[in-house]
């Protein structure tokens, strides 16, 4: 299929445009879901992690529990890179689409 096709797809609304932009979404949900799950999964072990080594949840740094330390201002590193994956990505996904379409 001619790419110029492929934009008149995408125009038209055809059943083939309609499944071009399925492709897309769905590379983008998968995209935020591992983002969401790994966010999950390293700020829901903090908890668990104090709860079940109970020498990590007594570490005290300045009068303030390690665990609170780590959720509390550890977390923004981890939310900046996760950010940052997420931008890096989604512009590849879209620039891989772009180019797919492009004539």
């Amino acid at each position: 299929m001619a790419r110029t096709d492929q934009l008149r797809e995408l125009s038209e609304q055809t059943r083939v445009g309609e499944i071009f932009l399925a492709a897309l979404r769905r590379r983008q949900l998968w995209l935020s879901l591992r983002v969401v799950i790994v966010l999950a999964l390293v700020l829901g072990a903090q908890p668990f992690l104090a709860w079940l080594w109970p020498a990590y949840a007594a570490v005290r740094v300045l009068s303030i529990p390690l665990p609170w330390l780590v959720l509390g201002a550890g977390s923004y590193p981890l939310f900046v890179a996760l950010g940052l994956y997420y931008v890096h990505r989604a512009e590849r996904i879209d620039n891989e689409f772009e180019d797919l379409m492009r004539p």
